[in-house]
């Protein structure tokens, strides 16, 4: 079976809001206790250079007891944030707000269909623990690692075709149970860019690091009308940026990389599952269907 792949996020900041319920669901005939939901945390730090103040979601989920019965360690590290933390929300500011530190999260996707049929797919962080630091201790930041296959490279373009100076990385990483998530990264500075093209390929398994850009902006968009100037309308874009800062010049080798028929098996794997989801997705908000196409999947056919 695929390994895991080293996938880690580190996060420290300031607690901004906390979103967590206890619950239950019945599994295998047998009622279980439950903590998640979602926190944001504010995080100052530069991004190529630019001080971005960011809010990043970060999600949690944990049973509270583990097979063997004990007290789940996950469960009790949320149900303190939950009862413990105090966020710029609670507050109602953010110099009495708890800064946090997460020591290790991982990167996911989360992928869904929406009603007219189109693949929805962007990255989101989970975590189980978090700690409580001072305000003097606290390097804000939210950067990550990351082993993966190459499975493409393109030049990224704009909403009218323009291309933007920055490269996509579709990066396979192989996920817990041997799934696999297809996660996109961005190329953004010149020196960067020209480093991966040069000495990254396709299929090579390579390691990465880089910093995680999660914010929203404004921008102004004009619609045109029938006569007259055209109507100004100012709307939010969200942004879920991966971005590359840094990484391995030659590709892992041995043990360290990963088999191309391994992958494929994965591949194949979340095809199908994502068939699956959009059968279900789909019959939620309408009757009728788009016919499945089935082709091979592999590095050149990755469910998009």
């Amino acid at each position: 079976m695929l390994r895991q792949a080293d996938n880690s996020v580190k996060i420290e900041g300031v607690l901004a809001e906390v979103d967590i319920k206890q619950s239950q669901f019945t599994y295998d005939g047998q009622v279980k206790d439950a903590i998640g939901g979602k926190i944001l945390v504010k995080v100052n730090q530069k991004i190529g250079g630019k001080p971005m103040e960011l809010m990043v979601p970060v999600y949690c989920f944990a049973t509270k007891y583990t097979k063997k019965g004990t007290l789940n360690p996950a469960w009790e590290s949320i149900n303190r944030l939950m009862t413990e933390f105090v966020s710029i929300a609670a507050a109602g500011g953010e110099e009495k707000a708890d800064r946090i530190r997460i020591p290790k999260g991982d990167i996911r996707m989360n992928e869904y269909y929406s009603p007219d049929g189109k693949l929805i797919s962007y990255p989101r962080i989970h975590a189980s623990f978090f700690n409580k630091i001072k305000k003097e201790d606290c390097n804000s930041e939210a950067s990550f690692i990351l082993q993966f296959a190459v499975a493409s490279m393109s030049d990224e373009t704009d909403r009218n075709g323009e291309p933007t100076g920055r490269t996509v990385v579709k990066a396979l990483v192989p996920q817990y149970g041997g799934k696999v998530d297809v996660i996109p990264l961005i190329a953004a500075s010149p020196n960067v860019v020209d480093a991966i093209t040069t000495y990254w390929e396709v299929g090579d398994t390579v390691k990465a690091n880089g910093r995680i850009n999660f914010s929203s902006m404004t921008e102004i968009v004009y619609e045109e009308v029938d006569f007259g100037e055209p109507v100004e309308k100012v709307r939010t874009v969200n942004v879920s940026d991966l971005i590359l800062t840094g990484g391995s010049q030659t590709p892992l080798e041995g043990e360290f990389a990963f088999e191309k028929a391994d992958l494929d098996a994965a591949l194949a794997e979340r095809k199908a599952r994502l068939e699956g989801k959009r059968d279900k997705d789909m019959s939620a908000t309408s009757s009728r269907k788009t016919p499945l196409q089935k082709p091979k999947a592999g590095f050149d056919d990755l469910g998009f």
